[in-house]
């Protein structure tokens, strides 16, 4: 089930027992949940951004280093580039697990 659907189905929830008359111990985190949900999703997109880069930027060295005189700097750049990517992409992924994944 997404993220969002749980979320919806949670609330629906939550509202049917609070009109049933019963206090809902989760009443308060259902607002939290779904600031919680978006605050994840933007997290997960800024994983898939760095990743899409770090390919990129590995193409660009495979590229520069597969011409017949390649110039040795623009492959390290672009190495250390994609080194770069993905060491913002793996911060993130532990900033996903540390709040998104309890």
């Amino acid at each position: 089930m997404s993220r969002s659907l749980a979320v919806a189905v949670t609330s629906v929830a939550v509202a049917g027992i609070a009109f049933a008359g019963v206090a809902p111990a989760s009443a308060a985190p259902v607002g939290a949940a779904a600031a919680s949900s978006t605050m994840c999703d933007d997290i997960q997109a800024a994983i898939r951004q760095h990743l899409i880069a770090a390919d990129k930027y590995q193409a660009l060295a495979k590229k520069e280093a597969g011409k017949a005189h390649p110039d040795r700097d623009k492959v390290a750049e672009y190495k250390a580039k994609a080194d770069g990517e993905l060491s913002a992409a793996d911060a993130y992924k532990v900033k996903l697990e540390e709040q998104c994944r309890r």
